[in-house]
């Protein structure tokens, strides 16, 4: 074979293993690239198409599943060295200068691919700007959390491909083309003028909303740019209820439904599929950590000041970030897994804060570093129903008892629950409409994990008809023939526009052949 140009041998790595967060998904491509322009990502897809070879990228490796995985043969992208963001204010058009119906200004901002979400928010505090959602996790990628469907929380709050308002992606052959929705941001003539034949300009509605969320399938993602707002609070109220007595009879008789749709921008809550005795109460009780959250504008902070304003729960905060306390827990479980419950009672406990108000990025980050190394799930969509919700949530506790008492298999962690915006991304499991996630992470350690997720996929897919969510394990889908033309009412165009826009099947992977979407 050909030697690889000059420069792709300085940027690549022969052989190097590549492992995801998790360590759940490992490969070893022949060949890694770390690029750090658009002229280097030209380069390795020109010299991977001349070779026959596949082209792959990922992110920081976030994803539970397949998705950024590489065969042996694949050329392999690590995106880390482009990151690089700021204002985007070029060939605006009147469309995109104009204001937000509020009287805001429209404010956006351009992003490379590899820059993680973290670093964004943090340039984009300086700005005095803000995203509007993220996922309880930041050390994502800005293209994986777009490429999978980050959704975050708040259904009156865009998820993250409902953030972006263009894309910038390097396809077959190493065409450049920025893709918008038919009546995007920029103005053809202003922007021709300015990139003249170097980069095409595609404002089009089936194209954006294909590529948008494009599991790394239709070219290489370069840049994004997302539409922003100013700085701003958010005020966090987490408390610990109890689901029989407490929370199920909210869901049942629409006061929930408040809490979600008319008096929170954000609304959570975490479950203890396991019920264990209160002393106080004296009974057994389910207990879930409720969390609610409201927006307010920079200029308009909440009135409440001191320490436990300003502080998050500091065990949490330990246990969400000391990697030698969740490897306590995982090794502690490893050695009597009949002690998860407790555990868990324990965790959503330390989740519990009265008040918090911080800036909105620091308060939507629910996660923890240690976890990150640690944590593991599956997660479904559902049309948003709180009684249907009930029978999710009861159903899969009955499961889970099952699990335990026929196969010696326990849960390791909550159930979070979260309520996400209807999507216009033709892949997004939002596209229909609103929808509630019901996640079900566990820990990768213990033993015993690999098989309780399967069957928990199985139960929730078969009882419930849930959509998994394209970064999780999803696993068992890859056995359910036609489950995507059935669930997804668009992947019929998003497969002729993938087609349409990669001839040559140079960004095809195993993942996307999997799942039914060749």
């Amino acid at each position: 074979m050909k030697a690889l140009d000059p420069r792709l041998s300085f940027i690549s790595f022969f052989d190097k293993t590549w492992y995801n967060a998790t360590r759940n998904v490992v490969a070893t491509p022949e060949f890694t690239f770390k690029p750090d322009s658009k002229e280097d990502i030209i380069k390795i897809i020109q010299d991977a198409e001349s070779k026959g070879r596949r082209v792959r990228a990922v992110g920081a490796g976030h994803s539970f599943s397949q998705v950024a995985e590489p065969a042996r043969k694949d050329y392999f992208m690590e995106l880390f060295r482009l990151n690089a963001c700021g204002k985007y204010e070029e060939a605006l058009s009147p469309e995109g200068l104009r204001t937000k119906e509020d009287g805001e200004e429209r404010h956006f901002v351009k992003a490379q691919a590899g820059i993680r979400i973290k670093c964004l928010n943090k340039a984009l505090d300086k700005m005095g700007l803000a995203l509007d959602n993220m996922g309880a996790f930041d050390w994502q990628t800005v293209s994986g959390a777009l490429s999978t469907g980050t959704h975050g929380t708040g259904i009156h709050q865009p998820a993250f491909p409902d953030m972006v308002r263009a894309i910038v992606i390097i396809g077959t052959g190493g065409l450049i083309t920025h893709y918008e929705p038919t009546n995007g941001i920029t103005d053809p003539i202003a922007f021709e003028a300015k990139y003249g034949a170097s980069i095409k300009l595609e404002q089009n509605d089936e194209l954006f909303y294909s590529v948008v969320l494009g599991l790394g399938a239709m070219g290489i993602i370069y840049e994004l740019v997302f539409e922003v707002s100013p700085t701003y609070w958010i005020k966090e109220n987490r408390t610990i209820v109890d689901w029989d007595t407490e929370l199920k009879p909210q869901l049942l008789n629409g006061y929930f439904k408040k809490l979600v749709e008319e008096q929170y921008d954000f609304v959570s809550f975490r479950v203890n599929p396991y019920k264990t005795y209160s002393k106080k109460l004296r009974k057994e009780v389910r207990w879930c950590a409720l969390a609610m959250q409201k927006k307010y504008k920079w200029s308009e902070r909440p009135p409440e000041r001191g320490l436990k304003a300003r502080t998050k729960n500091w065990l949490g905060y330990i246990g969400g970030n000391i990697g030698l306390f969740s490897w306590l827990v995982v090794s502690s479980l490893n050695r009597k897994i009949s002690g998860a419950p407790a555990s868990i009672n324990s965790a959503i406990k330390f989740t519990s804060d009265e008040l918090f108000v911080g800036k909105s990025f620091r308060v939507l980050y629910q996660s923890g570093v240690a976890l990150r190394k640690h944590g593991i799930s599956s997660e479904f969509s559902f049309d948003v129903d709180y009684p249907k919700l009930v029978d999710i949530i009861d159903g899969a506790c009955g499961h889970f008892h099952s699990c335990c008492h026929d196969h010696g298999l326990y849960q390791t962690s909550h159930i979070p629950v979260r309520f996400v915006q209807q999507s216009k991304a033709y892949l997004s499991p939002c596209y229909t409409g609103p929808k509630m996630f019901v996640d079900f992470p566990t820990l990768e350690d213990v033993r015993g994990r690999a098989e309780i997720m399967y069957f928990t996929q199985a139960y929730v897919v078969n009882k419930h008809d849930g959509v998994p969510h394209w970064g999780k394990v999803n696993d068992y889908i890859y056995e359910c023939r036609d489950f995507i033309k059935e669930h997804y009412p668009m992947s019929e165009k998003w497969r002729e526009i993938r087609n349409r826009l990669d001839p040559k099947g140079t960004f095809l992977s195993d993942f996307v052949i999997k799942m039914g979407l060749r």
